[in-house]
């Protein structure tokens, strides 16, 4: 099983930066740094609290929407900072701002280097399959043996030496899975980087969907 984490995987890192959203707001509140536009405020928490749960659901359009929250708050925490500061703001207000503002924004492009995948292989209204770190074997086009890094019924990352030269975005793959009953699934390469390729299975039936459920319900496996 793939070990190795970047700070951008594994839920470790994901759940507590949504609960960090979720909990400036209550802070900004409790510690009445309401500056001086309170209906602009008010939203700011708002925004802030709804990225925060919108984050906690791996769904595509709903990361999405968490991305322009983030943006938004971000937005109005500088519109406070730069615009609305008639009479002056207090310097830990100024303070709590300028550090929220810096959080937030770190949150934002740590989910943005996520979403890539989960849009890729996911459509807008279904519910963001669960990914997990493997190291199996798998046989592309009947003939390239490689080993699958991580896999979910959607689709897998599979590792290939020289993967540009072998393959491209776009085309279509058979991938067979000897450790999954032999399973032969048909994929799209949605991405290629020197030595991995990207895969999200097309026509996949619900029999082979639910085979691969089970295997890797089976296996002690980390989650991406």
């Amino acid at each position: 099983m793939r070990k190795t984490i970047g700070i951008t995987h594994g839920p470790w890192v994901i759940i507590p930066a949504a609960f960090t959203l979720m909990v400036i707001p209550v802070m900004d509140f409790t510690t009445m740094h309401t500056g001086t536009t309170g209906t602009l405020e008010a939203i700011g928490w708002l925004v802030a609290f709804g990225a925060g749960i919108s984050f906690l659901i791996r769904h595509k359009l709903l990361w999405l929407m968490g991305l322009v929250f983030c943006a938004l708050f971000i937005a109005i925490n500088l519109s406070h900072l730069v615009f609305f500061q008639e009479p002056p703001l207090d310097t830990e207000v100024a303070v709590f701002k300028i550090v929220s503002t810096i959080i937030v924004a770190g949150i934002a492009w740590l989910y943005f280097s996520r979403s890539p995948d989960l849009d890729r292989r996911q459509h807008w209204m279904e519910q963001t399959a669960h990914r997990y770190y493997v190291d199996i074997p798998v046989v592309l086009m009947g003939k390239e043996n490689c080993r699958i890094l991580d896999l979910s019924y959607t689709g897998s990352r599979i590792m290939l030496p020289q993967a540009r030269e072998k393959f491209k975005v776009g085309q279509m793959i058979s991938v067979e899975i000897p450790d999954i009953d032999d399973i032969l699934c048909q994929g799209k390469i949605i991405a290629v980087s020197h030595s991995e390729i990207r895969v999200h299975f097309v026509d996949t039936s619900d029999h082979e969907k639910e085979l691969i459920r089970q295997w890797l319900g089976s296996q002690n496996l980390q989650s991406v």
